[in-house]
Order: C-alpha cells, then structure tokens, then sequence
C-alpha cells in the first residue's frame, strides 16, 4: 500500500500536499502599566470560523478571561497577500500553536498596528477586555481586545 501512495501522491495532484510558506513574527511588547501612548477597544474577527489546519477557533476563546495577555502574532503574507494581525491564545512557555489563535484583527486595524511598528517604532500590547457571545441567541462566542500602545525599544541602544 505504501507504494501505490506514494505514486497517487506523484501522479494525482490533488493527492499531492500542499505546503505554503508562513512568514510569522510576534510583536512583542514587554510593556505594562499607565505609561501608554495610546489605549482603544477593538473587535476579533473571524472568531467564528476555522483556522488553517482545520482547527476550531471557539475552543480557546472558552478559556479567554477578562485581563489575560494575548500574542499578537503578524503574517506578512508576502507580497500577493495583505498583511494579517492575529489573535493566539497565550501559554506556558514560547510555544506557538495554530490551534491557540481565535481570531485576528480587522484589516484597518491590523494595517495601523504594522505601520506603528515598522514606521513609528511603537509596539502594540493586547488583552483580553470581554469575551462576548454564549446566550441562546448568539451562540457563538466573540472577543473584544484592549490594545495599548507603548514606545519601542531605543534603536540606539
């Protein structure tokens, strides 16, 4: 059997696996406090659907609680894809896994957390402010994240 796999794999090319190339990078932000350039509320989208690898995004928003951290994980997608901003669940250790995303920024957003990074040199810290949804009539469960901004790092230093 191993055989005749290995050659629909070569022969059918919807049998073969596709692997994209992800560009991600984290943006950091060490940051806490009342030291803030700016702090505004915001929407995840896409709570509702699946991630990439077919995992389900409502899983890790049913451990989400009010005030926890989260990552702020950046796709640059290349140069055919719009940049991404998305929302991962934060755990022990540095592990990144697809299955602790739920969700990512709005494209505006995502496009102004970017262009502060890349331009203005400031960095861009998230928590969770509610988790919403989880009644009869809107079963589906939601997240609004607190996003403050903070000066980056001295590129002198």
């Amino acid at each position: 059997m191993g055989i005749l796999s290995a050659l629909e794999n070569v022969l059918v090319p919807s049998k073969r696996k596709q692997y994209t190339r992800v560009d991600l990078k984290e943006i950091f932000c060490k940051k806490a406090g009342d030291d803030f350039i700016r702090k505004f509320n915001t929407a995840v989208v896409g709570a509702e659907y699946s991630n990439p690898d077919g995992s389900d995004r409502q899983l890790p928003l049913q451990k989400l609680k009010p005030g926890e951290r989260v990552r702020l994980i950046w796709d640059s997608g290349g140069a055919d894809k719009k940049d991404v901003v998305y929302a991962v669940r934060k755990v022990k250790g540095d592990r990144l896994s697809m299955p602790d995303c739920f969700g990512r920024l709005n494209d505006k957003t995502a496009g102004d957390v970017i262009r502060w990074l890349n331009q203005e040199n400031i960095v861009t810290a998230a928590t969770v402010h509610k988790v919403t949804g989880g009644t009869r009539k809107r079963p589906k469960l939601g997240c609004v994240l607190e996003l403050r901004t903070y000066p980056g790092p001295d590129p002198k230093k």
